[in-house]
């Protein structure tokens, strides 16, 4: 099924037009389509996770030295657990979604039609190099969309395992797998996909965004950004430390969702930096360079950039050691620090092993502070008071808000994830993955008979009088006006609006005496009047067989 393991990769501008133009065919062709397709595929990436767990975790040391549990459970099992979670749903998924509407269009069939954005760019990210990639992959597939992916080139070892494997498992006819530099890349954005998924730093981000939008691309950016986290007076500040530590230092700090730097309350402030410390020794020993649980920096370029933070101001009170060789920072904790230091000036996040920890005293202030920042992709709080909860949610613009916990909520697959902003656009994971590469049709389909119920909207609009009554009705007694009676009059109020429309209409198309109708009753009194006088006056007319 697969393509072979030493298939070219595209290096031209025409390459990628190729490679384009042959899922674009593949797709019109309906391959994708059908429930039974997109399974076989879902579970054909099932099987490519367990053929390359022997060989994938050893690929990952060798790129950033990262434990094999922490590999396993962040990247392999995070995966096949998406995967089974969309197999188990997909079909309800795939169904029409009927759409409630007013009593007017009660006859009619109204839903909302999922259908695949056709042919897709997937472009992944370093630090996760399995689970960013794969987890938008299988939206793409599960929507029905042919894919194109690009692994990060900054692992190298990872992304030659995924390759191939990839190339061994899935179908190439629809789905395919690229490797390359900034050059590739830029190459495939002058292609004319349907729907780009992008995620990296929001600098890169914005270039993505700037190319897709000269050709009305839609896309999806999976950024990043400063997430804060807020430690309250209430707060346990022992558990708040253990699990900001395992947040801030997973993967050495080269999470996106990261807790990015910590607030804490000045009361509360020297008891959380000693439970910090605490946690930093139990989890990493007293030298973390020697923890086989502690990964490092990917490369050369961003040591300097994390070292050069590390270097940029605040004092260091934990930790702050550097070695350029094995690329090794320290888990490191900042004191003295503001939100005019110079590691915080910056909206980028900082993607790395340092703390910085700073003060607050009154909460409003805070509040206020943090939301004139660029909007970010989580904010964390640690509080045990219901109102700050009430609070943070209200006045903090975040992808995410987690109480009392960091990291674990992406784990949620019915929970949506994504950025705000300067943090990024769309969202994905479970369903809403399936959502991202999918177009949701609006489909209105009405009955081919019962014309007469359609003579109020034919011209000429104005040759009788119960038209105009029932424009006044449709146009001028809305149902949020009616929303806004008391219950029984609201009740009758509709059933009354209705009754008038129904009735009116029915008369109209089977050519009713209209004088013998309106005789005697004026618009008004007609509008205003009850049902049971709406039944008399039908009663009563005559029909005109002329």
């Amino acid at each position: 099924m697969g393509a072979p393991e030493d298939e070219k990769e595209p290096e031209t501008l025409e390459d990628m037009e190729n490679i384009v133009s042959e899922l674009r065919e593949v797709y019109y062709s309906g391959k994708t389509r059908s429930l039974q397709y997109r399974l076989s595929q879902l579970k054909q990436l099932a099987s490519m996770l367990k053929a390359l767990r022997d060989d994938y975790p050893a690929a990952v040391n060798k790129d950033m030295k990262k434990p094999e549990e922490e590999i396993f459970f962040t990247d392999i099992r995070f995966v096949d657990h998406e995967i089974g979670h969309t197999v188990r749903h997909l079909e309800e998924w795939m169904s029409p979604t009927k759409i409630k509407t007013d009593a007017a269009y009660a006859a009619d069939d109204i839903h909302l039609y999922p259908e695949p954005r056709g042919v897709v760019m997937i472009f992944g990210a370093w630090n996760y190099p399995l689970q960013l990639t794969m987890i938008p992959l299988i939206g793409a597939i599960a929507a029905g969309c042919c894919a194109v992916i690009k692994p990060s080139e900054l692992v190298p070892y990872s992304t030659s395992v995924i390759v191939k494997y990839f190339r061994e498992f899935m179908d190439s006819d629809c789905y395919r797998i690229l490797q390359g530099g900034p050059d590739i890349a830029m190459k495939l954005m002058e292609q004319r996909w349907d729907h780009v998924f992008f995620t990296g730093s929001t600098e890169v981000g914005k270039k993505v965004a700037a190319k897709a939008a000269g050709n009305l691309i839609s896309t999806t950016l999976e950024l990043g950004g400063k997430s804060p986290t807020i430690v309250d007076d209430t707060a346990n500040v022992d558990v708040a430390a253990r699990r900001i530590c395992w947040g801030k230092f997973l993967n050495s700090g080269q999470v996106c969702i990261a807790p990015d730097y910590v607030v804490v309350h000045k009361s509360r402030k020297q008891e959380f930096i000693t439970s910090v410390k605490k946690y930093i020794r139990e989890f990493y020993g007293d030298d973390p360079s020697k923890s086989p649980d502690y990964a490092r920096i990917v490369n050369s370029r961003n040591f300097d950039r994390v070292k050069k933070l590390l270097e940029s101001g605040g004092k260091v009170i934990f930790g702050g050691k550097t070695d350029e060789e094995s690329r090794y920072i320290s888990p490191t904790l900042l004191d003295e620090v503001s939100f005019q230091s110079e590691i915080m000036e910056s909206q980028n996040e900082i993607f790395g092993p340092i703390m910085p920890i700073l003060e607050y005293e009154d909460f409003t202030t805070l509040l206020d502070t943090l939301r004139r920042r660029e909007k970010p992709l989580v904010t964390y709080f640690f509080t045990t008071n219901k109102r700050n909860i009430e609070l943070v949610q209200r006045e903090l613009s975040s992808g995410t808000l987690s109480v009392n916990d960091t990291i674990q909520f992406v784990c949620i697959p019915q929970l949506p994830f994504g950025g705000v902003g300067f943090s990024g656009q769309g969202r994905y994971h479970g369903k809403a993955s399936f959502d991202a590469f999918s177009n949701y049709k609006s489909v209105h389909s009405k009955n081919a008979g019962m014309e007469f119920s359609n003579d109020i909207r034919y011209p000429p609009y104005k040759n009788s009088k119960i038209k105009t009554m029932l424009y006044k009705l449709v146009l001028y007694s809305s149902d949020d006006e009616l929303s806004g009676l008391s219950g029984l009059k609201r009740t009758l109020g509709t059933a009354l609006k209705y009754s008038f429309i129904a009735a009116a209409v029915g008369l109209l198309s089977y050519k009713l005496n209209l004088h013998s109708l309106i005789a005697g009753s004026s618009i008004e009194e007609f509008s205003l009047g009850s049902i049971q006088k709406v039944k008399d006056m039908i009663s009563n007319c005559t029909i005109n067989t002329n």
